[in-house]
């Protein structure tokens, strides 16, 4: 263990140490002021440049497309030999878990109809029809969660296994930039700083997410028991077997741990999908589905550069906003594990399927459950759109509800506890994983003592985070930390199309 701590990449583990202590040390004890401190950050930024922030996803959408479709698609993260480490269904099934965690379990059914509700398109507009309000509101759940958001994550994992595989660089996020820049002066500095700013970042927002997962998992249990939680060793039990779960599929070869939950993961959330259709209106969720793949594909530019400058910005600012700050805030992790997942599959392989599958999938999980939350507001008895409405802080309860109205929940609520479980420990694990690259100077495989190592950092985070009731301020942290990483982003990009162009000129890339 000493000689892990004090070898190589000792700058950016004990930098990365001491990012992550300060503000985990701030959350804690000056909760209310981190909070209050770091969203008013966000509002400045908000107020000037957030014209910027749902344009960028469609910027990097057609990077994505134009490295896929041109002289750079048949490239190959690896060597001419190397084979995929995971089956496709697998190599799938935990780039989708890792990327969402149980974010599509949280806001399955709350994402459209808070725009429903709040959005200048929803019903808080005068004279909005609703039935309009509510197409409109899976119109922007498609924009936030659709080809955006994969498009920010895939090129995230290119940019690394470029550099990783194709060039033989080491596995941080930095190194686009330090190898990219290489004939600048700043090009190794800012290198630095991204790694470590990348590796705190990382550990405090998988902390803020376990908190969550631990508090659904309460609210689970107790609508499938009607016993509640009410005591704090019960939360702490909990998060312990959550805590060994993630840390042993963490240490084990990516095939037998991340496999095997990308898997399971996948395959019980389909389940549970096809379940739930089966007892739903299936001519209205199959029109809804028929209308997201529109608005998912054919709506994504006009609202990506829809910015409402003459409407109050509330909305705008703390949903889409917000949320696709979050994104770019999880690619320094996911980054490096969609990387390390994609050996041996092309430039081409990696950006239509990491991007298309996912929102494919999401098109149907949210014509499902969401649409099943709007048949209770409009056919109904109206309690899940009246509980979003009234509880704006509680709204991944609604997915629960909308299981509780139909029948067979003493299955379903079983289903989706372990859902929750396996989305949690996905996530977790990936971003164990990637941690403990990032903070061990970059080699391909995690070494087991500094995963195990950070696996107990953020456990603790997550654990004070339980305890105090400061989830808000680790929050705040994530989205924050996002705002610079959209320059990185683009710096990586930048960096990694000079290299190309570098490859190709030598002739290290061919013409298709």
């Amino acid at each position: 263990m000493v000689k892990t701590l004090l070898g190589k990449g000792a700058t950016v583990f004990w930098g990365s140490i001491i990012f992550t202590g300060i503000f985990s040390i701030w959350a804690v004890v000056e909760p209310k002021s981190m909070t209050a401190t770091l969203w008013s950050w966000l509002g400045l930024y908000n107020q000037t440049f957030s014209w910027f922030t749902m344009p960028m996803p469609i910027i990097l959408l057609f990077i994505c497309l134009y490295l896929a479709l041109g002289k750079f698609g048949k490239v190959k993260l690896g060597k001419p030999e190397d084979k995929p480490e995971l089956s496709t269904f697998a190599w799938i099934g935990t780039l989708f878990t890792a990327g969402i965690g149980i974010g599509i379990v949280n806001f399955g059914v709350a994402e459209p109809m808070v725009h429903y509700l709040q959005s200048p398109q929803g019903i808080a507009a005068a004279g909005t029809n609703p039935a309009l309000a509510a197409e409109n509101g899976f119109k922007y759940s498609m924009f936030i969660w659709g080809l955006p958001a994969w498009s920010i994550y895939t090129i995230a994992g290119l940019v690394i296994g470029y550099f990783a595989y194709y060039k033989g660089a080491k596995f941080l996020p930095g190194t686009p930039i330090e190898k990219g820049f290489s004939d600048k002066k700043w090009g190794s500095s800012v290198a630095t700083v991204t790694s470590i700013i990348a590796a705190g970042a990382a550990s405090l927002t998988i902390a803020a997410h376990i908190a969550i997962g631990i508090f659904q998992m309460q609210n689970a249990y107790t609508a499938i028991t009607g016993q509640k939680f009410s005591r704090l060793s019960d939360s702490l039990v909990l998060l312990l077997i959550m805590f060994i779960i993630y840390t042993i599929a963490a240490i084990l070869p990516i095939q037998k741990g991340m496999g095997r939950l990308g898997e399971i993961n996948t395959i019980v959330a389909v389940v549970l999908m096809i379940f739930v259709f089966a007892l739903s209106d299936a001519p209205m969720i199959m029109r809804l589905v028929t209308e997201n793949i529109r608005h998912a594909f054919l709506d994504v530019i006009p609202v990506g550069f829809t910015t409402f400058p003459f409407q109050d910005q509330a909305w705008f600012d703390s949903w889409p906003n917000t949320i696709m700050i979050w994104w770019i805030s999880w690619t320094p992790f996911l980054g490096i594990f969609i990387a390390r997942i994609s050996k041996g599959r092309t430039i081409r392989q990696i950006v239509f399927m990491s991007i298309l599958v996912p929102t494919f999938f999401l098109i149907i999980w949210f014509s499902v459950f969401a649409g099943n939350g709007f048949w209770n507001a409009f056919f109904g008895d109206g309690k899940i759109i009246h509980f979003i409405a009234n509880n704006p802080e509680n709204v991944y309860l609604s997915f629960i509800m909308v299981l509780q109205e139909l029948p067979g929940f003493q299955i379903t609520g079983i289903v989706f506890l372990f859902l929750v479980v396996i989305f949690l420990a996905t996530a977790t694990t990936s971003s164990m994983i990637s941690i403990s690259i990032m903070t061990s100077n970059g080699p391909e495989n995690a070494p087991r003592n500094r995963t195990i190592l950070w696996s107990i950092i953020t456990t603790m985070i997550a654990f004070a985070n339980i305890v105090t009731g400061t989830l808000d301020g680790i929050k705040a942290v994530g989205v924050i930390i996002g705002i610079p990483f959209m320059f990185f982003v683009f710096l990586s990009i930048s960096g990694m199309y000079r290299q190309m162009q570098a490859d190709y000129k030598r002739g290290d890339i061919t013409k298709e």
